[in-house]
């Protein structure tokens, strides 16, 4: 039993920001049901990213245009717990699967829309792509730094978009428990944009001004002198000593005794202020040994330290016996990649474990199982291919058609 199992999620997202939400939501057990043109999602064409927010979802491609594509696309939302897309404003209505439309055929349903800038406003009916919103939220700003003269810097990962897509998790999982206590449904949105507020959320003002907070050094080496990577002497070693304790025995695994009564180094304030002094300080000692052997050391005093890893492209997560045991890889065979491996479980459960249950699907590879799950002959079913409303498969699995 998993904690979701019973409930049905149609997914009519593409690219990364809308289908990664949904897909979490599969992890915890419900029955996700991926909505594509008959041509294909437009990221297939891209393939890690497409790969990395779509497994374990049931495929169906229609054409949600054609008369009967929408037919079925309104029975699906008819079975549907939850509805879940990141159109943009009144691109669902032009398909006629906006939350009005649904709420018609199923007055409880939880309908979710991952938007770019959000439901109203100048910017509402543009969509988007992540590095748009890194820039908005200032995010690239910060990662340049430029305040210490440095260009911004975009980092290469759809922060926003899964930050987003997390949010758009949270809020149909609410919307979800609200409908079971009370019977009604309702509309919920998040955005590209809100996922971007929420990493710049250390920021705030106070009658008008901006508050202190921690800020990178031009090297991007961190956000203090205990807080940052140090060269060693064969790498680069992760530091994060937070507490007076961990200060203290720091100072002791460094040799470095007398920094604990320097008034330099005080306290965290008089250490924010010393910074370049203290780095220069520790830097130099950490260079004196290797960076696992500084890890070792200062783990056994209780100072948190980590070696940043070059995954070979992710050979050494993936075959990591740690990572298997804890559930944080998945292996699943797949029609034309082989066997495949990718990131497991992202929640643990006690009594309702979560599970990557499949591999990204093919487009149309289950829409026969679904028609059919839905009422329809394997007649009416050729007679839809055959118009081109709906599409799956023959012989050769495509990963694009």
């Amino acid at each position: 039993m998993n904690a979701l199992e019973g409930v049905t999620l149609i997914d009519f997202g593409q690219y990364l920001a809308g289908p990664f939400g949904p897909m979490i939501i599969g992890d915890l057990g419900a029955d996700v049901i991926k909505v594509e043109p008959i041509t294909g999602d437009g990221m297939r064409f891209v393939n890690q990213p497409f790969i990395g927010c779509q497994r374990g979802k049931r495929d169906i491609a229609l054409d949600i245009k054609h008369e009967r594509g929408h037919e079925i696309a309104m029975k699906l939302i008819e079975k549907a717990d939850i509805v879940h897309h990141n159109m943009t404003v009144g691109t669902a209505a032009r398909l006629g699967i906006a939350y009005e439309d649904a709420k018609a055929v199923n007055p409880d349903v939880v309908y979710c829309n991952t938007y770019a800038y959000g439901l109203e406003g100048p910017l509402s009916r543009f969509g988007g792509l992540d590095p748009l919103y890194q820039a908005s939220a200032g995010l690239e700003y910060e990662s340049g730094p430029v305040h210490a003269g440095n260009p911004p810097m975009y980092y290469r990962f759809g922060m926003c978009d899964t930050a987003n897509a997390m949010l758009s998790v949270l809020g149909c999982l609410m919307a979800l428990y609200h409908q079971r206590k009370t019977g009604e449904g309702q509309e919920l949105w998040t955005s590209l944009l809100d996922g971007g507020a929420m990493f710049a959320s250390d920021v705030f003002l106070v009658d008008g001004e901006t508050q202190p907070y921690p800020r990178l050094d031009k090297d991007q080496t961190g956000l203090g002198a205990c807080y940052r990577l140090y060269e060693t002497a064969d790498g680069w070693l992760q530091l994060a000593a937070v507490t007076e304790e961990q200060w203290h025995a720091l100072c002791q695994i460094l040799r470095l005794p007398e920094l604990v009564d320097d008034p330099r180094f005080a306290d965290t304030k008089a250490r924010d202020e010393h910074r370049a002094e203290l780095e220069a300080l520790l830097g130099k000692r950490f260079k004196d040994r290797t960076a696992l052997t500084w890890m070792r050391l200062l783990g056994d005093a209780g100072v948190p330290s980590e070696l940043p890893v070059d995954t070979k492209g992710g050979d050494l997560a993936f075959f990591d016996a740690d990572n298997e045991r804890l559930g944080l890889v998945a292996e699943y065979e797949h029609p034309i990649l082989g066997t495949m491996r990718q990131y497991g479980s992202l929640i643990d459960f006690s009594e309702t474990p979560s599970r990557a249950r499949s591999a990204p699907p093919m487009v149309g590879e289950h829409t026969q199982e679904i028609l059919e799950w839905l009422g329809y002959t394997g007649a009416e079913m050729d007679t839809l291919k055959a118009e081109r409303a709906v599409y799956w498969p023959d012989e050769n699995y495509s990963w694009t058609v």
